[in-house]
């Protein structure tokens, strides 16, 4: 099962994105985000599975929260 992270813009957004996947069933978990992921800015994001990404995505964005960036756990 690979992993993913999904990078916003504050940890702030992380909790809100957070409580709204287990909402929707999807397990995450707020953490902080490694120096190579870190490009700018905030460093934390949701570390989820990577097969949820999608639908984690439509959720995160349809609730107004950007998403910086998606990547692969390393």
């Amino acid at each position: 099962m690979s992993k993913a992270v999904i990078r916003l813009s504050s940890v702030t957004y992380a909790m809100r994105a957070q409580k709204l996947l287990e909402q929707h069933g999807i397990r995450s978990y707020v953490k902080r985000v490694s120096k190579n992921l870190q490009i700018s800015g905030c460093g934390y994001g949701l570390e989820l599975n990577g097969a949820d990404i999608p639908a984690a995505q439509s959720i995160i964005v349809n609730a107004g929260i950007r998403i910086v960036e998606v990547a692969s756990a390393v």
